[in-house]
């Protein structure tokens, strides 16, 4: 008899147990944006955008995390449909899916999942398969991913401290047999102003540029402006433009000014005129205007 009070009362427990981890929803978020674009040789274009953020809790420190993206490309002087046709110009696609485990300061990604490296100067990526390692060691924060991106063996690493009022930064990436790394450092003047550079360089071709920046105000919150002026003398192949930040920012000498503003706690408008011109390639990068719409919910 006891024996079967026992074995009812674990089976009571595992069912519980089972159905109470089932019985877990799996916690949504995501972010949209629309923006406009336009270059002194006619590549206007617009785009919107949704991305849809899927978490699920585990327990024991393991978790999952994918996010799809939908996007509407309107790119001038191609053959992509017009807007809301649902034909060339749109794509759907499950941009970052992966399972993560978290144990003490460390935190490992295993599956498709984003890599910025360098301040998005070096690697700034969404959609790439391998694993990545995320942790502290003293006032260091280090990141690693060792992974493929098409046919290319693709390995990052990054790390960042604070030394007194400095914050300090070195990026390294290869892909296949290309090789770049990156040294930065911010500092804030005042209570409102704030300057940082980045130094990069690509080893293979000894390319090399930096982008020096001026940053005044915060748009934190909702009412909140910032503006910004930065420099950059960025040498063809010191960065690859497909995988920055922002492509723009490749192969090119100049001027950016740029400015946001938060209507509410969670949109930002930002703008920003590129006064520039290519430091190697005629045209490559001309002269553009960029505002853009980013909501999150």
């Amino acid at each position: 008899m006891k024996k079967r009070l026992l074995s009812a009362a674990i089976m009571a427990a595992l069912t519980i147990s089972t159905a109470t981890a089932f019985a877990a929803t799996p916690v949504m978020s995501g972010d949209a944006q629309t923006m406009i674009q336009t270059t002194n040789n006619g590549r206007d274009y617009s785009d919107a955008r949704i991305r849809l953020n899927f978490d699920y809790d585990m327990g024991e420190g393991m978790y999952a995390h994918a996010r799809l993206m939908g996007i509407d490309q309107q790119f001038a002087g191609t053959n992509y449909a017009e807007a809301g046709t649902g034909s060339t110009g749109a794509a759907v696609n499950m941009e970052q899916m992966y399972i993560g485990a978290k144990f003490g300061q460390t935190d490992a990604k295993f599956g498709r999942q984003p890599v910025a490296v360098g301040q998005g100067m070096l690697a700034d990526v969404n959609g790439i398969e391998g694993v990545s390692v995320s942790g502290k060691t003293g006032d260091v924060n280090l990141f690693g991913f060792g992974g493929r991106s098409g046919a290319d063996d693709v390995f990052a690493a990054d790390a960042t401290t604070k030394l007194g009022d400095v914050d300090f930064g070195a990026g390294y990436l290869k892909r296949e047999d290309s090789k770049y790394w990156s040294v930065n450092a911010g500092t804030k003047v005042t209570d409102n102003v704030g300057l940082s550079g980045i130094y990069m360089k690509n080893n293979d071709s000894e390319a090399n540029g930096y982008m020096v920046k001026a940053t005044v105000g915060q748009a934190a919150k909702k009412g909140d402006f910032s503006y910004a002026v930065s420099y950059r003398d960025i040498d063809n192949g010191a960065i690859d433009g497909d995988w920055v930040t922002n492509g723009a920012l490749a192969n090119s000498k100049g001027v950016r000014l740029e400015a946001k503003y938060k209507p509410t706690n969670n949109a930002t408008l930002w703008v920003y005129k590129d006064i520039t011109k290519a430091s190697d390639l005629p045209s490559y990068h001309p002269n553009q205007f960029r505002a853009e719409l980013d909501l999150n919910f």
